[in-house]
């Protein structure tokens, strides 16, 4: 059994190798041996609460951390600081734009995304690269909007603005699922993420 830690975001994350058979037989030219898949256990507190979530990921070929935005579970709820989130964007080509200039959490006229989770960030990267759209983000964790479990404070939504390229996109891809209570048109992908779209931007719900 070989234990290995991964730290990413300031997550540490516990990989439990668990070594077979199969992968215990030496590789010869003419043959590859198979390997189970990994077991990986990621320990979270969330609301005071430890939790853990466990699953499994093909890392036959890995000597390297293994990428989380992939492997991870979809609700685990891992939160970044602004700062991090900020990074993580820059780096996929995504930009956040105040009104105020600023990403203190508690002003309503700033843009924070200080303890969003990894999931909503990681959602949206995919969105500029499946998209190839400009992505602007216009609001994220500050206070101001209507609260609620999977409101913006709680990390599980992002606002971005119009542009033809991202109204098409959304517009095409996904299905219409109604109306909101505000008027607002709603479109929802097959992993339940819903776009409604209000009158300046795009109000999205990843879940």
């Amino acid at each position: 059994m070989r234990l290995a830690g991964v730290a990413l975001l300031g997550v540490q994350i516990t990989i439990i190798a668990l070594a077979t058979s199969a992968s215990a037989t030496p590789r010869t030219a003419n043959s590859e041996p198979k390997r189970s898949p990994t077991l990986i256990t990621h320990h979270y507190a969330i609301e005071g609460a430890i939790e853990t979530a466990r699953w499994y990921a093909d890392l036959d070929k890995v000597d390297k951390p293994v990428e989380l935005a992939r492997a991870r579970p979809r609700y685990a709820a891992i939160r970044v600081s602004n700062t991090q989130a900020v990074d993580w964007l820059h780096d996929a080509g995504v930009r956040a734009k105040s009104s105020g200039h600023c990403a203190n959490r508690r002003q309503s006229t700033c843009t924070s995304l200080e303890a969003v989770r990894t999931y909503t960030v990681s959602s949206v990267v995919a969105l500029k690269r499946d998209s190839d759209c400009r992505i602007l983000i216009t609001g994220g964790t500050e206070s101001g909007h209507a609260p609620g479990r999977f409101s913006h404070a709680a990390g599980y939504k992002l606002d971005i603005t119009h542009n033809a390229c991202i109204d098409h996109y959304i517009t095409t891809s996904f299905p219409r699922s109604g109306t909101r209570g505000d008027g607002s048109a709603l479109y929802r992908t097959p992993t339940g993420t819903v776009y409604a779209s209000e009158s300046s931007h795009w109000d999205i719900l990843f879940r």
